[in-house]
């Protein structure tokens, strides 16, 4: 997830946030790679990950569009440019140029990318509507608009955890204060509704075991939330400590599993008149 200006600010906003950010990119980077492979990226496309955050999909762009093509990285956060400047560097991204900006109202130049992305973005957002229209008009015509973003149906601990249960609501009602946590579910038909042509969808789940690092990341998630959740009423300090120490606990049982929320990817084409 990445950051975004807006009067409430970001809401998972914190120490742990560039490093939770490193192993997500880690962990849905295949994807990335598929969904890409799917749009047809081109060696020599111009590219935008628009609220890329500290690792966004510069890598899997980088690669594809090749020393021919440039992808521009955005995004409010100038610590999260920050990691993500090291990221680039480390890996070799000669082809990366990160600018900061506000994704609500982008200092680009229109009808100017071959593909403009945006990933776990939408729910973080005043209008989510503006922002994909936003990255639409950034689209060149014949364009290609991608959006990956959750859905929570599928997320769950085996053996069940009942405080897992319990975080995730506390979770989605914390969201709920800004956006739509779950807007995966609706993106195929908001990018159809937007004007976008030959609109495709695509679905992943990922299964995860032994104390995968990512496991922690709905407790990194609410320790970054948790002063605004009790300011909001929807749970006590007792409360929030006997959750996430019950979620700890589960995760390290090596006999623990849990499937991942549903990344939905949806894409489409921007219509050449």
């Amino acid at each position: 997830m990445s950051a975004t200006q807006g009067k409430d600010g970001y809401f998972l906003a914190g120490d742990d946030e560039p490093e939770r950010l490193r192993i997500q990119a880690q962990v849905w980077e295949p994807d990335a790679e598929a969904m890409l492979e799917r749009i047809g990226v081109m060696p020599g496309w111009s590219c935008a990950d628009i609220g890329c955050g500290g690792v966004g999909v510069l890598g899997p762009l980088s690669h594809y569009v090749g020393t021919s093509g440039r992808v521009l990285g955005l995004d409010a956060d100038r610590a999260l440019l920050d990691t993500a400047a090291a990221y680039t560097r480390a890996e070799g991204l000669h082809n990366v140029e990160l600018q900061q900006g506000d994704v609500r109202e982008p200092n680009l130049p229109r009808c100017s990318f071959d593909l403009v992305h945006a990933r776990f973005l939408l729910p973080h957002v005043e209008s989510p509507a503006a922002v994909l229209d936003n990255m639409i008009s950034l689209a060149k015509p014949g364009g290609t608009v991608a959006s990956q973003e959750n859905d929570h149906s599928s997320w769950s601990f085996y053996p069940h955890c009942p405080e897992w249960t319990e975080l995730l609501d506390l979770l989605e009602r914390t969201f709920a204060l800004r956006g739509d946590i779950n807007i995966g579910r609706r993106t195929f038909h908001m990018l159809k509704e937007a004007g976008l042509q030959d609109v495709r969808i695509r679905a992943s789940v990922h299964a995860l075991q032994n104390g995968h690092p990512y496991m922690r990341m709905p407790v990194i998630g609410a320790r970054a939330m948790r002063e605004r959740m009790i300011a909001a009423g929807l749970v006590t300090d007792r409360e929030f400590d006997t959750l996430v120490q019950a979620v700890e606990q589960a995760i390290q049982n090596p006999d623990q599993v849990q499937i991942t929320f549903t990344l939905v990817q949806a894409w489409g084409i921007r219509p050449a008149a």
